[in-house]
């Protein structure tokens, strides 16, 4: 049988008995109001009340803070851990609030709401960086697309492109003026709403100057192109000294210095087949070789500034690939994409132009 408790009197004791349990439960709740009143004096005097249940509403909605932060930040950091820091303060922070107000008061809110200022701090100085590079790369987008638009704009000049297209090109130019001064301006300086507008302002006028490139250059497709699969490029015919290479095994030929190395990689395997190399009987051609075997009345040469071979990224092979169904042409049929050169659509035997001996790089069609 159970020992009764000793502030309970038993059932049918005295009423001495009675009296003193009565009289001890009196002394233990007196305790327990001295004990919260001492402390809530310690706290402040007789505002110590008001102070506890004011900190606590403070970091209440520090963690509320904390939280938003949280969600707005996904994405938008130079440093993930500091997000974790900050999810992780947070939870720490939502079990203090949680605890019996004695343990809260035992224990005290300072330094949780300092750790929790601390990491959110970090994860807005994060965010900060992670806006600065934002801008950063907006604008090296900005000046690319830029330089881009200045080059076909300068290009067009006297090729017969309406006047109002090549205008629409330099009012583009013109109007990034105010958006590049922003981003300076952001960028000095550690507002993150500022940094924000200032990288959508870029990256919105790059598209602009894109926009009005494309229009110019399709312009020029339709006035100096005449065939759907050819692309006008400023380059072609243009392309600087230092960005081509000769081939090595017939120097007298070039093409660009970037696709090289995988023409070498597709001779070595086609001499691996047949024990000799790949014949070039032509590569790059500068625009005057072009347009000295430009032929109007002919598909077989493409208009001066249409032509991949203009930007060296096209080769015409012979030794047995100037035919189809050769052993040689065959052979490039099945190997040459594995090494970044193809035999183009147009150049097919039901092509528009059927020209075996004619391929590219792949680049050719990235860049067109």
């Amino acid at each position: 049988m159970p020992a009764a408790d000793a502030s309970t009197p038993r059932k049918g004791g005295t009423a001495r008995e009675r009296r003193e349990a009565k009289a001890r439960r009196r002394r233990i709740a007196r305790a327990a109001v001295v004990t919260l009143v001492v402390t809530l004096l310690t706290l402040g005097g007789g505002g110590g009340a008001w102070y506890v249940l004011a900190t606590q509403a403070d970091l209440a909605d520090r963690a509320a803070a904390a939280r938003s932060l949280l969600t707005e930040s996904e994405g938008k950091v130079d440093d993930d851990a500091t997000r974790a820091a900050l999810s992780a303060q947070i939870e720490a922070t939502d079990a203090l609030l949680d605890e019996p107000l004695l343990t809260r008061l035992t224990t005290g809110t300072s330094e949780t709401s300092d750790a929790l200022a601390a990491a959110s701090e970090g994860v807005h100085a994060s965010m900060i960086d992670y806006a600065r590079d934002q801008v950063a790369q907006a604008r090296a987008g900005l000046d690319s697309a830029e330089a881009t638009a200045r080059k076909y704009y300068e290009a067009t000049e006297g090729l017969g492109v309406e006047d109002g297209i090549r205008a629409q090109v330099q009012e583009a130019l013109t109007t990034t003026a105010a958006a590049t001064e922003a981003a300076e301006a952001g960028l000095a300086g550690s507002d993150l709403a500022q940094l924000e507008k200032a990288a959508y302002d870029l990256a919105a006028n790059r598209s602009v100057i894109a926009l009005a490139t494309d229009t110019l250059a399709e312009a020029q497709d339709a006035v100096t192109c005449p065939e759907d699969d050819q692309t006008w490029h400023p380059d072609s015919g243009k392309v600087p000294e230092e960005d081509l290479a000769p081939i090595p095994w017939d120097p007298g030929f070039r093409i660009r210095a970037d696709v090289l190395d995988s023409f070498v990689a597709l001779d070595k395997a086609y001499q691996a087949h047949f024990g000799v190399h790949l014949t070039i009987n032509s590569a790059y051609r500068t625009i005057e070789e072009q347009a000295e075997l430009y032929d109007p009345s002919s598909p077989i040469a493409a208009a001066p500034g249409c032509s991949n071979h203009g930007l060296g990224l096209a080769v015409d092979i012979g030794g047995g690939v100037q035919a189809f169904d050769t052993p040689q042409y065959t052979w490039l049929k099945q190997n040459a994409q594995q090494h970044g050169w193809t035999h183009p659509d147009f150049a097919e035997p039901d092509g528009r132009v059927p020209e075996p001996w004619h391929w590219e790089s792949e680049l050719a069609r990235a860049d067109s």
